[in-house]
Formats: structure tokens, sequence, C-alpha cells
């Protein structure tokens, strides 16, 4: 965080799990921090990747108190109430699929619709989700896991068009899958 402006300001959503809790807690004890909002689906804005709608409306309740210097996106979904990681093709089913693709990718594309316009202008400001080595297209020798890896992918890709056009409007600004 030390390429951040002193006093930055940091959101992260999925703030009640374990990654997402741990890195707002670690941010809180950054003396160069000046504000850390932390939101899950309990929160105040609550935000659900479950409900598209709760993304716009925590986006719009959070306007004021940014601009943001850090957006982290501390969310995923491997196994669910839908199923879990598919080891064969004869596996696959729709459900799981689309709740793959509803957490891991949808719900990602419109926090960057709805947040990334957020990001502090004219300082240095990151946006950065939590992806998967499994969603690389090139990086895939061991196969299955076809939901999380194809919803992974998706993401990366949306990821990687969307720094193309913040390239052009928010030239200080940088997006990152880790």
């Amino acid at each position: 965080m030390q390429s951040l402006p002193t006093g930055y300001r940091a959101l992260i959503l999925g703030a009640t799990g374990a990654i997402g809790g741990a890195l707002a807690a670690q941010l809180a004890a950054d003396p160069r921090c000046a504000q850390v909002v932390a939101l899950g689906r309990h929160s105040a804005p609550a935000i659900d990747f479950d409900a598209p709608d709760s993304i716009a409306a925590a986006a719009d309740a959070l306007r004021p108190q940014g601009p943001w210097h850090l957006i982290v996106v501390a969310t995923g979904m491997l196994s669910g109430p839908t199923g879990g990681p598919e080891k064969r093709l004869a596996d696959l089913n729709a459900t799981h699929l689309a709740a793959s693709f509803a957490t891991n990718a949808i719900g990602r594309a419109l926090v960057l619709a709805h947040f990334a316009p957020q990001l502090a202008k004219g300082a240095r400001s990151l946006l950065a989700v939590l992806s998967a080595r499994v969603g690389s297209i090139g990086d895939n020798r061991l196969g299955g896991w076809y939901s999380y890896r194809a919803s992974k992918a998706a993401l990366n890709m949306l990821l990687k068009t969307e720094s193309i056009e913040m390239a052009r409007t928010q030239p200080h600004a940088e997006l990152a899958a880790l």
C-alpha cells in the first residue's frame, strides 16, 4: 500500500469472508489509511452478489464517501448450495454453472461498472479482484472444475477489457486480478 497516497481510502467488498476480513483489519491498522469501509451481506449498505441490484445500491450509497484509492473485491464461489467443482463434463449442471457465473463473473462485472468510476482521479488508485490461476485458459493442464474455471476466465477477460477502457478515462487507476 506504500504506492497509494497518504490518507488513502479503502473499500473492501466481501469483508465477512476470511480473506476480506483479514485485509480490512490489516488496512485499518495502517496509519497511512484514512478510512476503511468493509461491506458484506449484512453490512450497511449490504452487498450481495446473489442480488445484483444491491451492488448498484451500495455504490450509490457510498458515492458521497469517495473517492476511493483502493477497492478490493474479496468474494468468490467454488462450492455452494448448487454444487461443487465438477471433475468431469458429465458432472456439469446448469444451476451450478449459472451460480458460479453470477458470483464470480457477473457480480464482479457489476462492481466494475458501478465502483470503478469512484476511484480517485488524478492520484494512483487500484481496484483488485480475487481471481484464480485455474481461470487461465493457457495454464489448464488438469481439466475439471468446469464452472469455476469458466467463471474465473470470464472474470479475467472482463477485468482485462475494463482495464483498456480505464487506461483512457482514468490513467492513474490500475485494475488487478489477484
